[in-house]
């Protein structure tokens, strides 16, 4: 999918259906077609379309003769009721191509942020401003990433609760494929704030002092959220540990009690299976040794249970 935007005298931004010239191109998923066609247009090479596609891309910057590459990583959601079963969250190589007179960025799903950042919810900029452009994406990235620490919080702390009184290692799983999207986060974090860094010496790009306050104040919200993503991540490995050993200890705790029944209704066995032999046993045809093997079989018991309760084997 193609999407050319334009801005109007009046600096709002519509939709063209040509590649004029200063105008902003998203390409989403784009076909073969798409990519020849852009790639001949506006002379980009087509590798940095593709690359720009790759869902493992790093953030990283290249440029040759007529262009500029810059590849982020922006954090998306995926089925977050399915967190039990699968990674809620992950991350997606967006492209931002410097051309000659045109702004082109690339994705392989459409974000919402972009359409955000297009709609002018980051600050307003004109389709001619490659570089206010590519530093309010960058900003609107570094803001996603702290609103998605949010949310993990909040998942995190509802398992939390759940994991109180369960029984069984499902919030666990849940835990293990959140800890994983923070990994995710963290690599991307890092490798962007290499990217932004190298930017910031102006050798890519031009940047002005209000550019340079711009990229400062993004790439303090992004060191920002690489250290809460870090902190969380920690948190959360030392959470699921302590869960996973309390979770083992109940099962011992279960396995104890158990043990110990066993034991006590061992001895009621033993006695009622030497009664049952066929053999002849002493007072057997008393009517009071039935009485007398079940006060026995009782106070033996009886005794056991106290003594295992007093010793602590049948509490938790």
């Amino acid at each position: 999918m193609l999407k050319i935007y334009k801005s109007e005298l009046s600096g709002q931004v519509r939709t063209v259906s040509d590649m004029e010239y200063n105008t902003l191109l998203y390409l989403v998923a784009p076909s073969d077609d798409e990519i020849s066609q852009v790639s001949k247009k506006l002379s980009i090479p087509k590798d940095f379309i593709r690359d720009s596609l790759d869902a493992n891309e790093r953030p990283r910057i290249e440029r040759d003769d007529s262009s500029l590459l810059i590849i982020l990583n922006a954090p998306i959601a995926l089925d977050e009721e399915r967190l039990y079963e699968e990674v809620p969250y992950r991350t997606i190589p967006i492209g931002i191509i410097h051309a000659k007179g045109h702004l082109v960025m690339v994705t392989k799903e459409d974000i919402p942020l972009v359409g955000e950042l297009i709609s002018g919810k980051y600050g307003f900029f004109q389709t001619h401003m490659k570089t206010r452009i590519t530093l309010l994406l960058f900003e609107a990235i570094a803001q996603s990433y702290l609103d998605y620490i949010k949310r993990i919080t909040g998942q995190v702390g509802r398992l939390q609760q759940e994991l109180k009184k369960s029984h069984n290692n499902r919030e666990l799983f849940g835990l293990i494929h959140i800890n994983k999207s923070l990994v995710y986060f963290s690599t991307s974090l890092r490798a962007m704030k290499n990217v932004f860094q190298h930017l910031s010496k102006g050798q890519d790009i031009k940047l002005y002092e209000e550019d340079e306050q711009m990229l400062h104040n993004a790439l303090v919200d992004l060191e920002q959220a690489a250290e809460v993503i870090e902190m969380r991540s920690l948190s959360l490995s030392g959470l699921m540990d302590a869960y996973a050993s309390i979770i083992h200890n109940n099962l011992n705790s279960v396995l104890k009690i158990l043990t110990t029944l066993t034991l006590v209704l061992v001895i009621p066995t033993i006695i009622a299976s030497i009664f049952s032999m066929n053999v002849p046993l002493p007072y057997e045809e008393e009517p009071f040794m039935f009485i007398v093997a079940m006060g026995l079989m009782a106070a033996l018991s009886g005794g056991l249970v106290y003594v295992f309760y007093k010793t602590k084997f049948l509490r938790f």
